[in-house]
């Protein structure tokens, strides 16, 4: 079951990566849910269920895995429920909810990557949040056309 879930982690992980971006690029350019928003969702859905399987085969030491994946989740559902219903500051609720769970996935691979290495934790947040706070406050008409 470890090694199932182990390859549907990895699978997933990779489709949300690529996704990651599209979903946010199309949801914020039709100003509503994008498929590209729905197969993020699901994606991350999957990389944070295969996560919460494997933990407790190794539970001394990736306890803690189990919050970081609920909070990963979280991130992406913020993200697509404030694409499903667009008004006033929707847009950034999208950025953050969609780059929240991006960066999670980036944070992810980078510790997995680069073990033992303590800036693995710390630069794709402290740079991705940067960047998203950096797009949330450009106004909403540079990111969205107006529907015709």
């Amino acid at each position: 079951m470890r090694d199932i879930a182990l390859i549907v982690h990895v699978v997933a992980g990779a489709v949300g990566v690529v996704f990651g971006p599209l979903a946010i690029l199309f949801t914020l350019r039709v100003r509503r849910l994008h498929w590209a928003g729905e197969i993020f969702h699901w994606a991350v859905a999957l990389v944070c269920l295969s996560a919460l399987v494997m933990v407790p085969y190794d539970w001394a030491r990736l306890w803690f895995f189990w919050p970081i994946s609920l909070a990963s989740y979280l991130f992406v559902y913020l993200g697509q429920r404030a694409a499903e219903a667009p008004g006033g500051l929707w847009y950034r609720g999208v950025l953050r909810g969609y780059g929240g769970g991006w960066i999670a996935l980036w944070t992810a691979i980078l510790v997995v990557s680069a073990a033992d290495q303590p800036w693995t934790w710390a630069v794709p947040v402290v740079v991705g949040s940067a960047l998203i706070e950096v797009f949330c406050f450009r106004p909403a008409k540079t990111w969205t056309q107006t529907p015709k």
